[in-house]
């Protein structure tokens, strides 16, 4: 009796995320460990650059596969898109074969490529797989993808659109609030209920209006000279008060956990509220109603996005930068909750998938293509000419930092460089921002990407790439436009559309490009449409 052929997109996605290469292990190697961290935060393009950047500067083979692999893995898992992923990982496989990522590479490829339905191409890369590494813990999986391409399922003649699934409409969202905390602080106006994880039992009543330390103890929790054996607890309000954790009030419930002998407050809530304290984080409550409308979009398509893709982690998102800006009920505005309702469940899809939807403060006039700061191909995250960025107090900087700052600030950084001598842009990407940078120092020279250079040295003063320098005795003076990567929406150019008059939609689809609009509850909509 023939097996029936496995359902290849869950098969797909946890063979890669389980296989490759310990799954979402760390990579081995110092070089790698910047691209790991991103990773671990779910800034997936951030990590690509990095994961690229350690490739092209790395002499070890092993190291350079392992890199040029996480990024395949990070397209095929995390973006959606197998194009890059299978040109990564053939990149592996034809260049670096003999090390242990060639094998992973050559997995993951004939998986990609049984799920695009061209099992010819599959089968030969499952044999080959089966006859070098006959020893291999996969050698049954790949096997067994032998035969399923051998006997494929039928493939439609003309391909017949899915309507995707519907998305919850205001589904609960995880924010890493306290991070590796010796202690928690909680306080609430009305009594919190310490639950088990599963909130069936309760473990203990906080009383109101009374600050109630909270620590790891013993692998578990303790307060008030009580300790829980449970290494993870949930904080559950009795009422509509907010609990407030070290100081900050926070709606819905909080989960604690302990990690390493330290405490995690994850805060549970609904997006919808969650969003009503990030909009005033992101964007100043007094700009127009429809820029604080496109902001609300797209905060929510990125956390949206990001819950999608947090599998097996506690967290959806973090709390800060990382992630978005989320300040608690505290920082709420009238404002920009209004902005939030009457765009309620309103999020951008990409050929019927949820946007990542990257934004910064201002463009300087041109946005820049993903592919030109990390190396990653996202086909809505283009550069585009804005005319609408022409404003604000970082349209246009100047910034003069010593060579002596710099030095120590990439070497606090990780970098390895003697005392630096000069910085020379090397190439401009069309947008006119830094793409590569040398840096001569007394022990050698190094070129870092112009988005690592920022990042890693002064990306307050530096508030952009988009920059030119000119030596000034013993310092640099920078002269440039425009503040953060460029990637997506301007926020600055948001509110100069709202200001002409444009709808957030119409804000909205001129930063990401190819995008429609949909409502959660209600399914993603047809490509080109809103």
């Amino acid at each position: 009796m023939r097996r029936k052929p496995p359902a290849f997109p869950l098969l797909f996605f946890f063979a890669v995320l389980f296989l490759s290469a310990g799954g979402a292990a760390p990579a081995r190697g110092q070089d790698l460990q910047a691209g790991d961290e991103y990773l671990r935060k779910g800034m997936y393009l951030e990590a690509i650059g990095a994961y690229q950047e350690a490739a092209d500067q790395s002499k070890d083979r092993e190291s350079v596969a392992r890199s040029l692999l996480r990024v395949g893995d990070i397209y095929s898992i995390f973006l959606n898109e197998p194009d890059p992923a299978l040109e990564k990982y053939r990149a592996v496989r034809e260049r670096y074969a003999d090390t242990s990522s060639g094998g992973n590479a050559l997995f993951n490829s004939g998986m990609l490529l049984f799920e695009k339905n061209r099992f010819t191409e599959a089968l030969a890369l499952f044999r080959e797989y089966v006859s070098r590494y006959p020893a291999s813990d996969r050698r049954m999986t790949a096997e067994f993808m032998i035969e399923a391409c051998l006997n494929p399922p039928p493939v439609p003649e003309r391909k017949e659109e899915k309507a995707p699934e519907a998305l919850p409409a205001d589904p609960p969202i995880r924010v890493l609030i306290e991070e590796g905390a010796a202690k928690i602080v909680i306080r609430s106006a009305a009594p919190v209920f310490l639950k088990d994880r599963g909130e069936r039992k309760t473990l203990h009543t906080f009383r109101e209006g009374t600050d109630h330390p909270v620590f790891p103890s013993g692998g578990g929790i303790a307060s008030g000279g009580t300790r829980f054996t449970e290494n993870q607890a949930v904080l559950v309000p009795s009422g509509t008060a907010p609990i407030a954790v070290n100081g900050t009030e926070y709606r819905g419930s909080i989960q604690l956990s302990v990690s390493g002998g330290r405490l995690n407050g994850i805060n549970i809530l609904g997006l919808e509220e969650y969003l009503c304290g990030v909009l005033p984080k992101e964007m100043s409550w007094s700009w127009p109603p429809e820029a604080l409308k496109a902001q609300a979009v797209a905060a929510r398509s990125y956390a949206l996005y990001q819950k999608s893709r947090s599998g097996e982690k506690e967290y959806d998102v973090y709390g800060t930068t990382s992630s978005q800006v989320y300040g608690g009920v505290e920082v709420e505005k009238e404002q920009t909750n209004r902005a939030v309702a009457e765009t309620r469940g309103r999020v951008l899809f990409y050929n019927g998938q949820l946007v990542l939807a990257y934004f910064h403060s201002n463009s300087g006039g041109m946005t820049e293509d993903a592919k030109e700061v990390w190396t990653a191909e996202v086909p809505y995250l283009k550069g585009i000419r804005d005319d609408y960025s022409g404003i604000g107090p970082s349209y246009e900087w100047t910034a003069r930092v010593s060579l002596e700052e710099i030095s120590d600030a990439l070497k606090r950084s990780g970098e390895t460089l003697g005392t630096v001598r000069r910085i020379e842009p090397l190439e401009k990407s069309p947008s006119g921002r830094i793409r590569k940078i040398r840096i001569v120092h007394t022990a050698g020279e190094k070129v870092l990407t112009g988005n690592h250079f920022r990042v890693k040295s002064f990306p307050r003063e530096i508030k952009s790439t988009l920059f030119t320098l000119e030596r000034e005795g013993a310092a640099v003076r920078f002269e440039g436009k425009g503040y953060g990567h460029g990637v997506g929406m301007s926020q600055w150019g948001a509110r100069g559309m709202a200001e002409k008059g444009h709808t957030y939609e119409e804000i909205l689809k001129y930063y990401y490009s190819g995008v429609a609009l949909g409502t959660l509850g209600a399914g993603a909509p047809a490509s080109g449409g809103s």
